[in-house]
């Protein structure tokens, strides 16, 4: 005859309570928990639909933003400069087509071919929405950015090697392109491949992080000495283009090291599908940002010209009570922007 051995009170190891662990420690089991649970299974189970998914809608999300954008600039800017509103407009239409291409290849992938897994070796259009069109908008918006640059440090060079490495990374692009339309599937593979895609994404980072280190280094040499309105205005410019330098280049920098050590789950997608959203996205945040920054500039302005009134009157003073008549030069230093016409 078998006893069942029941332990006393003594002997039962109280289990601890979530409440007795730290915050940090309570986050970093929540975190743990959810990799698990979801994430864990999602990427081992389905590898190239899941990366996918989360990345169309992203896709998306950030279309969305991005028409917001051009409607706050065409509400601001109606008396913008031709060239500038053909940049925008004609971005914008380039990212519409990258969408509609990407959801074509998603209805394909989770509408059309469900539950036929193997239908997710197929690339369908991403050939024109991941390597053609986001190169074409990347290298527009870096031209942009270098002329940007030229225009406050006359440097040929830095104009020149921008370019070169836009179209560079653009004529990579169409080489991988050539590649995804004979092979268009995922499990496709090959050195050329591999080397292609490396100088297309590694060279939009390198101009991306060059763009961003010219832009900074301008702006500080170029700041004035005597306003400190005017050096708070810099200050801005420096922030915006440091932080959508580093964030389209983490993105180029991340799908390349997805390609080419995780090939086979699709991770490399989840950036490389949005990166031509966020080149566009961040031109846009630099036009709009032009409101708030002139507004900076005419409080500059109309800090000088008090202080030059201020001066006026105190020598006007002083020539009534001597009964003389002087005449008084004042030195005024205007800031320009950098966006000519706007």
């Amino acid at each position: 005859m078998h006893t069942i051995y029941t332990p006393s009170d003594d002997e039962i190891i109280q289990q601890p309570e979530l409440d007795d662990f730290p915050l940090t420690q309570r986050y970093s089991l929540a975190v743990r928990g959810f990799y698990i649970i979801y994430a864990y299974p999602l990427l081992t189970r389905f590898p190239r639909a899941f990366p996918r998914l989360l990345g169309f809608a992203f896709n998306w999300g950030l279309i969305g933003a991005l028409s917001l954008q051009v409607y706050i600039y065409y509400t601001t800017f109606k008396k913008d400069r031709a060239v500038f509103k053909a940049l925008v407009y004609g971005t914008f239409l380039l990212d519409w087509v990258q969408t509609i291409s990407a959801t074509y290849d998603a209805s394909q992938w989770f509408a059309f071919d469900w539950g036929q897994p193997d239908q997710l070796d197929l690339l369908h259009t991403s050939f024109l929405n991941v390597p053609l069109l986001t190169s074409l908008i990347g290298a527009i918006v870096q031209i942009f950015f270098g002329w940007r640059i030229w225009t406050i440090s006359k440097s040929t060079a830095i104009f020149g090697s921008i370019i070169l490495m836009a179209l560079l990374q653009l004529a990579a692009a169409a080489v991988d392109a050539h590649y995804l339309m004979i092979a268009p599937r995922e499990s496709y593979s090959s050195a050329a491949l591999s080397k292609s895609v490396g100088i297309r994404l590694g060279t939009s980072a390198v101009v991306d992080i060059l763009i961003a280190a010219c832009m900074t280094f301008y702006l500080l040499k170029n700041r004035s000495e005597f306003a400190f309105h005017t050096n708070t205005v810099i200050t801005k410019l420096i922030r915006i283009t440091v932080e959508t330098g580093i964030i389209t280049a983490t993105a180029a920098i991340a799908e390349l090291v997805f390609f080419l050590s995780m090939h086979n789950n699709s991770l490399h997608q989840l950036s490389g599908v949005n990166l031509a959203k966020l080149y566009t996205n961040s031109l846009m945040m630099l036009f709009n940002n032009r409101a708030e920054l002139q507004r900076d500039w005419d409080s500059v302005e109309a800090t000088e010209v008090r202080l030059e009134r201020t001066n006026v009157s105190a020598r006007t003073q002083v020539d009534v009570e001597s009964s003389a008549i002087s005449v008084a030069v004042f030195q005024t230093t205007t800031v320009k922007s950098d966006y000519p016409g706007s």
